[in-house]
């Protein structure tokens, strides 16, 4: 009996020390640090992995690096493949992926954004070998049936039309025509229905196999993980993958040199405007600086801009304003819903605040309120492990690198009120100004 003990255990140190012998031949950089701990497997994928024992949940984010540049002359292509990314494998059909991951508890999501596709699982910790395998299933053997693309096309075509009745997406799409003309960024994500409509199988599987390629794909994970284990199975999972030239992924946004106005009519009882400034990518110095300036102008209910326009003036039903973390294309971006008879006063009141910003510089106490508000909510936004996760992939891919995620909030409090000033009079020019509603009602001056 002990002998047969003996043998088992001599097996299973064997295969346990083969396997991570050949895990350590697939990387080719590792380190470690508060953050998390970062590796580089020998097809050029980037894993980065924060263990929390105490976690319940597992989550792996994937982002794969490609932007709306590569949908070339069909908008809305990457979209496409996205969605059809869960729809069958050569031994799984769209059923077989979705049933097997939510019988085990999780959940799996594809989705797509400007600059980025992002493939998200979030699942029990002791299921995650299961949740590999079916990643890697997504990643290297999705086969596109043409039926499940028709289906497709068609859910995305009536996604499209229903924009009409959608005046938040309407002035959103309308503000991106505007901010990014002559980019493909001013195209909407999910295409035209024109596009859609011709977009072809051959057209999404060349987009799949020249975009979904390890040296363009970033992966958090975070919760209940082990690296140690970890890595080996995500390594032996997809070193099929091969490394491949690609074409740029994102190409420098137009400087915009001069204030534009869209407009475009519905029929609304509100105006939906947007209005945005040009902000270099977050890699750049000033962008730290910028988003403190962000956060003072209309970040949450104590903001400058929610409580003199909305508060104080009763100008608009909402208003705020986000700064993104973007590889390329940054902006600030202010968002309102107003009503018609004070469509002006409400544009006015955006510039006013714009100019105070630039030209007074904001008290000590304002700005470690400001400071203070978003460390709470950098916090609040790591509560969740896909958040986590996420946060991991996002900043690596940006080009902030991983340990950005526990920098981040020593380094805005770094900034002085000086520096978000200074930045401001800079960035915050040329506004680029998108209108939606009932202009029969308004004269917009």
């Amino acid at each position: 009996m002990k002998r047969a003990l003996s043998v088992q255990l001599s097996v299973l140190t064997i295969l346990l020390t083969t396997l991570l012998t050949g895990c350590a031949s697939q990387i080719t950089y590792e380190e470690h640090t508060d953050a998390g701990s970062k590796y580089i497997l020998a097809n050029n994928i980037t894993i980065i992995v924060k263990e929390n024992p105490d976690a319940g949940l597992a989550a792996i984010d994937v982002l794969i690096r490609r932007s709306l540049a590569a949908d070339g002359d069909l908008p809305g292509l990457g979209h496409f493949t996205t969605r059809l990314l869960l729809a069958g494998t050569e031994k799984r059909s769209r059923q077989d992926i979705l049933s097997e991951i939510e019988s085990l508890g999780g959940t799996i999501k594809a989705r797509t954004f400007a600059e980025y596709t992002e493939i998200l699982i979030d699942i029990p910790s002791n299921h995650i070998d299961t949740a590999i395998d079916i990643l890697s299933d997504v990643l290297i053997h999705s086969t596109f049936p043409p039926e499940e693309i028709e289906k497709e096309r068609t859910l995305i075509l009536s996604e499209i039309a229903s924009k009409n009745d959608q005046p938040a997406v309407t002035v959103e799409e309308l503000f991106m025509k505007t901010m990014f003309e002559g980019h493909p960024y001013q195209h909407p994500i999910d295409g035209y229905a024109e596009t859609v409509s011709r977009i072809s199988r051959d057209d999404i599987v060349n987009h799949y196999r020249t975009w979904y390629v390890p040296n363009l794909i970033v992966i958090g994970a975070a919760g209940n993980v082990r690296k140690d284990t970890l890595i080996p199975t995500l390594g032996n999972a997809l070193n099929k993958m091969q490394p491949r030239p690609t074409p740029p992924e994102v190409i420098p946004a137009p400087p915009r040199t001069e204030p534009k106005t869209s407009t475009r009519h519905m029929d609304l009882e509100s105006f939906y405007l947007q209005q945005g400034y040009q902000l270099p990518p977050a890699t750049h110095p000033d962008f730290i600086k910028l988003r403190l300036a962000n956060a003072v102008l209309g970040s949450g209910s104590g903001s400058r801009l929610f409580y003199e326009l909305r508060d104080k003036r009763a100008l608009a039903y909402s208003v705020y304003s986000i700064a993104p973390s973007v590889r390329s294309g940054g902006f600030l971006k202010i968002a309102m819903i107003s009503r018609p008879a004070v469509i002006n006063d409400s544009l006015a009141g955006i510039t006013e605040q714009i100019e105070r910003i630039k030209t007074e510089q904001a008290s000590e106490d304002e700005i470690a309120i400001v400071k203070q508000k978003i460390r709470g909510f950098f916090f609040l936004d790591h509560q969740k492990t896909t958040d986590q996760a996420n946060y991991l992939a996002l900043y690596e891919s940006v080009g902030l690198g991983y340990h950005y995620d526990v920098e981040y909030p020593e380094r805005l409090s770094a900034v002085t009120a000086e520096e978000m000033q200074d930045a401001a009079q800079r960035y915050l020019v040329n506004p680029q100004l998108a209108i939606v509603g009932p202009f029969e009602e308004a004269t917009i001056s």
